[in-house]
This record gives C-alpha cells, sequence and structure tokens, in this order.
C-alpha cells in the first residue's frame, strides 16, 4: 500500500519523551521495519491536551497550534501522533481554526510575535495505528513477523480519545480514519502477527486517567471496568496505544487487584512492543522488559 499522506512530521509529545518511552522506542523499530519515515517535529511544546484547556482557553488552542506550524515548516502534509490525547489537541485546534475565523487569526497573530508561520490549515492528522494501517496495510505486516504470536489472547484497548469526538477528528481528515465508535485498526494490525483478538466492549471506555493521582478511587473503578471485561473475555494481555491510560493502568494494577480481585491482574504492552517482539527484536530491544506489568511473564513462550 503506497503513503497516502505525503511527507510526515511525528509529534511525540510529552509522554513519549517521559513515562510513555518504551511506547517511542518501540514504535521506531517498528517504523524502521515497515520503512515508513517518523521524522520529529524539532523544538515542540506540550499539546495542553489535559487541563490547560479548561484554565485558558486560548492557550489550549495556541499550544497545539504552535506544533502545526512548525510540522508545516518542515514541509510537512500530515503530522503522526502516537498518543491519543495529543491527536485530540492537534485536531481540536485545528477544527476550532477552520471553523472560527477570529480564532484563526487571533492564533496566527499569537504564532508571528513567537517567530513561527502562520498556520495555513492544510496538514492531515493522525494516529499511530491509523498510520500503519493506511502505509503498509495488514499485508505489509504480516510480511514483517519473524515470530508469529499464534494463540496470543489480546484485547486491544484504544481508549476514549484515539478516534473521538469525531467532529474534531475529521478536520483534516486523512484518508481511511478509523471507526470512531467501533475502531479497529489495531484489531487487524494484532491479528496480522498472530494474535487472537478477543471481543472487547470495552475498547474506549474512559480509563479516567488524568484523576490517576487526584481521585485515584474513580480512576481506579473506571480502570476495573476495563480490565473485567478484558478478563471475562479471556484476554491474556491488555493491548494499548495511549501513553496515558498505559501509565494510569499499571501505576493502579496491583490496588485494582487488591480491591477488585487478583484475578484482574494482567500485563499491559504498547501495540508497538507487540508488533516489534514479532518482527523479531529482543524483550530488551522493545523495552517490554521495562513494563511494570512484565508482559513476558505471557510472551516468554514465543522466545
Amino acid at each position: 500500500m503506497s503513503n497516502p499522506y505525503g511527507k510526515i512530521a511525528f509529534y511525540p509529545g510529552c509522554a513519549l519523551d517521559g513515562l510513555g518511552k518504551t511506547y517511542e522506542v518501540s514504535l521506531k523499530l517498528v517504523a524502521q521495519d515497515l520503512g515508513i519515515p517518523l521524522d520529529r517535529i524539532e523544538d515542540y511544546n506540550c499539546c495542553g491536551a489535559l487541563e490547560v484547556k479548561n484554565v485558558n482557553t486560548m492557550a489550549g488552542l495556541l499550544l497545539p497550534a504552535r506544533n502545526l506550524s512548525l510540522a508545516r515548516e518542515m514541509g510537512a502534509d500530515a503530522v503522526v501522533s502516537a498518543c491519543p490525547g495529543c491527536h485530540y489537541s492537534l485536531s481540536r485546534a485545528q477544527y476550532y481554526m477552520s471553523k472560527y475565523p477570529k480564532v484563526r487569526e487571533k492564533a496566527n497573530n499569537y504564532l508571528e510575535k513567537m517567530g513561527t508561520v502562520k498556520y495555513d490549515l492544510k496538514l492531515m492528522l493522525i494516529h499511530a495505528v491509523e498510520y500503519v494501517y493506511n502505509t503498509v496495510g495488514i499485508e505489509g505486516v504480516k510480511a514483517k513477523v519473524k515470530r508469529p504470536l499464534t494463540g496470543l489472547k489480546v484485547a486491544p484497548y484504544y481508549g476514549c480519545l484515539y478516534s473521538r469526538p469525531k467532529q474534531y477528528l475529521l478536520t483534516g481528515m486523512a484518508p481511511l480514519k478509523d471507526d470512531p465508535e467501533r475502531p479497529f485498526f489495531m484489531d487487524e494490525i494484532l491479528k496480522a502477527i498472530g494474535a487472537e483478538v478477543v471481543p472487547f466492549e470495552a475498547k474506549t471506555m474512559c480509563c479516567g486517567g488524568p484523576h490517576v493521582y487526584s481521585d485515584v478511587e474513580v480512576a481506579m473503578h473506571l480502570e476495573a471496568r476495563i480490565l473485567k471485561e478484558a478478563r471475562r473475555n479471556g484476554a491474556e494481555v491488555l493491548v494499548t496505544d495511549c501513553p496515558l491510560g498505559h501509565v494510569a493502568i499499571e501505576t493502579n494494577m496491583r490496588k485494582i487487584a487488591e480491591k477488585y480481585g487478583k484475578d484482574l491482574e494482567m500485563p499491559l504492552a504498547y501495540f508497538s512492543q507487540l508488533l516489534a517482539f514479532a518482527f523479531g527484536h529482543s524483550p530488551e530491544e522493545t523495552l517490554l522488559v521495562a513494563n511494570i506489568t512484565n508482559p513476558m511473564s505471557v510472551l516468554k513462550r514465543y522466545m
């Protein structure tokens, strides 16, 4: 499958330079193996995905707008982000700048003052899962598999912001967007490396990630719902594409098990970690060994 996106700019966001570093490392391995570029946006800033918009509406738009402007300065036609929160924030800024001329004018005036170009609204905005699915496709993924994960039962957890709200994500629409209510791109990618995707109705439920420290009980309740659904359907690994959700669930896993039942304990892995592992990379290269919940306890049978 040919690249429908043109020149790519990769927006890592704060998470992939912090607690989600395992995600970026494994995603780079996957991109190299598949021959798809991931050129970082230099001097990027936080996208303000969480609480900034509640404190200062304009700042919540200007922060992501600056990253979009930097991508255009690179000559990019599309921005790939791995974090759904970042994907949401960039898409939200593009939506408001597209829909409201006064917002666009004000944001561009700020951008000029900061020394970046006015943003021209010409970028396609895509998540890393969509990037893999729409470039190399399922057959391209299958062609790189050296270590099939045959029989591994997985629950693909997309999170609540991967494909929603759809009115934001359809602005600057890229080819073949995933279904906003019942996403399936990650399901198909995981099947391509041999895994068995279990039925999983919780795939877009909120995990309460922003409240993992501020309101632990609420976060644990939401996370327990996700784990219960995954375990009820026989999943051995919860597969993620969101660093906030991944870190939130791993952080609370032991407390969830104590409160809601030991059977809910299960390993988490980023989809890119499983791909890189299936492509033949070691647990050390993929940083699977760095995950708090130790997915190698399940994956060692494929070594």
